[in-house]
This record gives structure tokens, C-alpha cells and sequence, in this order.
């Protein structure tokens, strides 16, 4: 028993060990792309205060710097808040942060291996494949990615308490009847699960995995046979995991009602073929499905914003050929499934078992992101974070075996050459890993990465423009604002950025037809807003900066120097009932900005007096 302990130990040592070292490239890389909307720019996670804890709860992540989204993560935001409030914008923390949950998700993924199948090499591998996998930096180095990595912590959390609860049995006596779990217990499970929510919305499909888990370990107790026993199982399993789905389903409603940001359903502001035809992203998805299984075997050539074509027809090449395999596939896997049912033996850690629970694990995972709901982009590497544990879990399982064919067969060249080849593939995971978070330390370099592979990307044309624009060289930040136009108007962004430079070489006729084409592709986007006020406010025309101000008003309805600024002008306009009706109702949400609350309070003081 000492020796189990022992070696269990040992496996949990070498997964912090392994995890450390890995990640221990990314704790100096700065904060960037989202995280300047999600946490610099963002006061509402500059400090723990009750409006702002009711902010996070009651808008989407980014109205905490006037924009729109349909992500709700206030448990997420509740991390980086802890991480500013003790070091500000310097990274390290948040990286240690995001690197320990990601270490400790892989230590809860072999306790729920090991528990479940009673075996430590084999926990162990799938252990070590989810931590040092590339394809995680993505999730991990990248401050924003954090809500996946956390979530999938509350979930894996949830279902260790799930197995303990639910599916301990007696030693010594092997019968259908499951321990009913305790209250608490059953608390714990469902606290696990609402935090999760709070992190990411891909948490809906814990009941899911939690009736997966409950099947698959029941049938290490009681073999069930075809039909009734099955059905009973079944029922047994839903039986048990009710209240999960009751929160699951209480949390969509409230998403698609008072958490309605936008169209929860839809994350496209327009329709297309891809948004408006469930067949369309079926089609899609079974091509993604294959670079997903690509890129876990072979990761090579990973980078963000992929652009992915729409298949439109089950005849089109792929689509065809790949759902052929995958039907393929279902049919062998149920057609061992129901042979092993009607058998009386009982393997604990039977082939089919281990590829029921991998296959049903990968796909309930990925299937928030796989197209039955439409959102707003089709592949993205983080998107398999959790999946490919399901994915580990099968091929783990078939390597521990052929690693003990070769030693009890006393095939040592074969024995030796595997451990070496394993050792191999583990190395060559590693150094992609150590790779990717080098390159995500250096901005510039990760966006001439991305548009290695996609040029004509507009949104990171963009970035790369600002990276430019940030580090003053403006000529350089022009170039690939205009390659972004290029690629097709469909974001603001660049249009208000080619108008900023403009706007500062004194062409300000044309820095005006550019904030107006930004604010024609989306009348929502403030920026333009603003400086187009100042424009018209020192050209004179105080009446289009007032009305410029009023669009800020309706878009910015929480932010004080909206309305001060508002004030200015119809001061300008020698409307001073209008100014002070602005200055009081700025002074409502003075608790965001004290100096701004400041040069109100001094304003509605002289105006007053006069």
C-alpha cells in the first residue's frame, strides 16, 4: 500500500515538475491582444468592490470598456481582479496563476483516470499528454485564455466529488447497489459546477460527462445486458445527475433572458449560410474534426484566427470521406459494445470501456464549439483543452498495454526502442510547448506567425498595426491598418486607426471620412465617436460635437467623463440647464473614476455658485 502511495506521489511530483518546466517560459511575457479590453483597460477588475462584483454579474466582458460580446464570465474576471489588485499589469502573477491551474488540472485529470480504472501508468500518460501538449499554450499563456483552463478545473473537480460520491463501492462486496452520495457532497458538486459556468459558458456540458462517468463506472459493478438493464442504468444514471442538469438549464435560461447580451443563440450580426442551416456547420465540422486529430498527433504549424472553408454538401470532398469513418467508427463501437454486454466477465479496464468513455468524452466536450450553436468563429486550437483528454485517454491506453506486450514477451530491442520513442514524442511535445510560449511573449513575432499562414486576416493585420503604432512608428502601423481594410470591410477598427494617424498629421478631412466609415460597418464602436466630437468641438461646429456626444451618451451610459465632456460643450453652446443635467447624472457612476467625479463635483460647484 506504502509503495502505491509512493508511486502515486511520485507521478504527481513529475506532472508539477514537467508542468513547471514547460511553462516556466511564458511568466515574463507581457499582457496583450484581449487582455488590454479584459484587464488593462477594464477598471471594473482594477479593484474588489461591490459595484463592481455587481458588474460582473450583470453585464458581458467587455461593457467594462463600452463595447458589446456574448461571453458572461464574472468568476474569470474575479481571477484577473486578485491578480491586479496585487501586481497592477505586471504579467508574472498572472501567469503563475493561469500555469498552477493548468498544472493542477493535470493532477485532477489523473486522480479521475486513476479512480476510475485502477491504474497508474495509464492515468499517468493521459496526465502527462494534456499538460504538455502545444496545442494548451493557447489556453494558458494567453492571459485571456485563462476561462478554459478554469472551468475545465471546476469540472474536473466536480467529477472527482461526482466518483466519490456516486460510484465508491465496497471492496469486498461487488453489487449494483452505489453508495447515494451525501448532502454535502452534492453541494460541493454543484458549487464545482456553478463556478465553472461563471468561467465559461462550454461548462453546460458537465451533466453530461458526470452521466458519462456514472455509466461507464457502473458497468465495472454491474455488467448491464441488452435492454431492460440497460434502459435501468441509463435511468439510474440520469437519476443521479438531475440537479446538475436543473442548474445547467436554469443557467440558459437566465442566458437567454436577463443575461441576454446580444443573441446568445446566434453570435453573427448578420445571417449567412454557416448561421442559418444546422446541416451547413455539421458539414463544416467533420473537416475541422479531422485537423483537430491532425494537430493532437502531429502539432505542428499551430496559430490562431484559422480561416476554415464552409462545405455546404455531404458530397463535397472531405465531408464524405471523413463521415464515412466516423460512421464507421460508431458502428464498431457500438457493435463491441453490445458483443461485451452479453458477455459475463468483467475487465476493469476493458478496450471498449476505455473507448467509450475517450470517444464520448472528446465529443461531449467539443460539442459547445462544434457548430450545433452557431458562433463567432469556427476552429481555434484552445477549443480542445479539455477535449483531448477523451482523445489521451485511448491512446494512453493502447501504448501502456504494447509497453507491457514487449516486457512480458522479453522483447528488449522493441522494449527499448519504445520507452525511447516515447521519450521522443514527449520531448518533441515539450519543445513545441517551450516554442509557443516564446513566440507568445513577442507580439510583433505572433502575428507575422498568424499571417504566415493567413495574410489576408484583417483582425490581425490590425493588431500588428497597433504593436506598431504602440512602439511609435506609425508609417509601419499605416501598412497593415490598410492591408486590414484590404482584406474587406468588416471590422471598424482599422478604418477609426488610419483616421487616428491621419487626424495626427493634420489631414483631418480625411481622418473624418475614416471615423465615419468606421462607425457605418458598426454604429456600436465608440471610438470614432469621440474624436469626432473633439473635431467638430475645435472646428466650431459645437452642434455635431453635441450630437456625437449624445451617441456616446447612449453607448457609454456608465462612464462619468462621457458626461462631463458632454457638459463642456453645451457650456460651449450656452445651454447650462442641459450642463448641469449632465454633470449630475455623471456624478451617479463618479465611483468608477474619482478624478473625473472630482472635476464634476467642481463644475456643478461654480455653476451653482454663478
Amino acid at each position: 500500500m506504502n509503495l502505491l502511495k509512493n508511486k502515486t506521489g511520485l507521478a504527481v511530483i513529475a506532472l508539477i515538475i514537467a508542468g513547471g518546466f514547460v511553462y516556466s517560459f511564458n511568466i515574463n511575457n507581457g499582457l496583450f491582444w484581449d487582455d488590454d479590453d479584459w484587464i488593462i483597460n477594464n477598471s471594473f477588475v482594477h479593484s474588489v468592490s461591490w459595484d463592481n462584483v455587481k458588474f460582473w454579474f450583470t453585464h458581458d466582458v467587455l461593457a467594462g470598456i463600452g463595447l458589446k460580446s456574448n461571453y458572461y464570465r464574472p468568476f474569470l474576471f474575479f481571477t484577473f481582479t486578485l491578480n491586479y489588485i496585487i501586481s497592477g499589469v505586471k504579467p508574472l502573477l498572472y501567469h503563475l496563476t493561469s500555469n498552477a491551474i493548468h498544472i493542477f488540472n493535470s493532477v485532477l485529470v489523473f486522480w479521475l483516470i486513476r479512480r476510475a480504472f485502477k491504474k497508474d501508468p495509464f492515468a499517468f500518460l493521459t496526465a502527462l499528454f494534456f499538460l504538455i501538449h502545444p496545442l494548451q499554450t493557447e489556453a494558458i499563456t494567453y492571459i485571456s485564455g485563462r476561462g478554459d483552463a478554469l472551468a475545465a478545473m471546476f469540472m474536473l473537480l466536480g467529477l472527482l466529488f461526482f466518483c466519490k460520491s456516486e460510484l465508491t463501492t465496497s471492496d469486498v462486496q461487488r453489487t449494483s447497489d452505489v453508495k447515494t452520495s451525501s448532502f454535502g457532497y452534492r453541494l460541493l458538486i454543484i458549487g464545482s459546477l456553478v463556478l465553472s459556468l461563471l468561467s465559461r459558458e462550454t461548462a453546460i456540458v458537465f451533466p453530461f460527462l458526470a452521466l458519462v462517468f456514472f455509466y461507464i463506472q457502473l458497468w465495472d459493478v454491474q455488467r448491464p445486458t441488452v435492454g431492460r438493464t440497460l434502459i435501468k442504468s441509463l435511468k439510474q444514471g440520469l437519476l443521479k445527475t438531475w440537479p446538475y442538469f436543473a442548474v445547467v438549464i436554469v443557467y440558459g435560461i437566465l442566458r437567454l433572458t436577463v443575461l441576454n447580451f446580444q443573441n446568445t443563440l446566434n453570435f453573427y450580426s448578420q445571417q449567412n449560410v454557416y448561421s442559418e442551416n444546422l446541416h451547413v456547420r455539421i458539414f463544416t465540422f467533420l473537416p475541422i474534426l479531422w485537423e483537430y486529430l491532425k494537430l493532437l498527433v502531429a502539432p505542428v504549424g499551430l496559430h490562431m484566427e484559422r480561416s476554415v472553408k464552409i462545405y455546404t454538401s455531404l458530397f463535397q470532398w472531405p465531408v464524405w470521406l471523413i463521415a464515412l469513418l466516423l460512421a464507421f467508427g460508431v458502428w464498431r463501437l457500438a457493435y463491441r459494445f453490445y458483443k461485451n454486454l452479453r458477455t459475463s466477465d468483467v475487465v476493469p479496464a476493458s478496450d471498449v470501456r476505455i473507448w467509450l468513455l475517450g470517444a464520448l468524452w472528446f465529443f461531449v466536450a467539443l460539442a459547445p464549439v462544434s457548430g450545433i450553436t452557431p458562433i463567432n468563429a469556427l476552429m481555434y486550437e484552445h477549443w480542445l483543452y479539455l477535449p483531448m483528454v477523451g482523445f489521451w485517454l485511448i491512446v494512453s491506453f493502447y501504448l501502456v498495454k504494447l509497453f507491457e506486450y514487449f516486457r512480458s514477451k522479453k522483447f528488449v530491442i522493441c522494449h527499448l526502442s519504445f520507452v525511447i520513442g516515447l521519450i521522443a514524442y514527449f520531448s518533441f511535445f515539450a519543445y513545441q510547448s517551450i516554442q509557443r510560449n516564446i513566440v507568445w511573449g513577442k507580439p510583433v513575432e505572433f502575428y507575422k506567425n498568424i499571417l504566415e499562414y493567413e495574410p489576408d486576416n484583417a483582425r490581425i493585420n490590425n493588431n500588428l498595426g497597433n504593436q506598431y503604432f504602440n512602439q511609435g512608428d506609425k508609417e509601419q502601423a499605416e501598412v497593415y491598418y490598410r492591408k486590414a481594410v484590404e482584406a474587406g470591410d468588416i471590422f471598424a477598427q482599422p478604418h477609426f486607426n488610419i483616421g487616428s494617424i491621419l487626424r495626427s498629421r493634420g489631414d483631418i478631412k480625411g481622418a473624418i471620412a475614416e471615423f465615419n466609415k468606421a462607425i457605418e460597418i458598426d454604429p456600436s464602436f465608440f471610438y470614432p465617436y469621440q474624436d469626432l466630437a473633439v473635431i467638430y468641438a475645435q472646428q466650431g461646429d459645437l452642434v455635431q460635437a453635441a450630437a456625437n456626444m449624445e451617441k456616446l451618451k447612449m453607448l457609454l451610459p456608465g462612464n462619468p467623463r462621457v458626461y462631463y465632456n458632454s457638459a463642456l460643450v453645451y457650456l460651449a453652446l450656452n445651454n447650462k440647464e442641459k450642463a448641469i443635467a449632465d454633470l449630475k447624472e455623471g456624478l451617479k457612476y463618479s465611483s468608477v473614476d474619482l478624478e473625473t467625479g472630482r472635476l464634476i463635483q467642481q463644475l456643478i460647484q461654480q455653476l451653482t455658485v454663478e
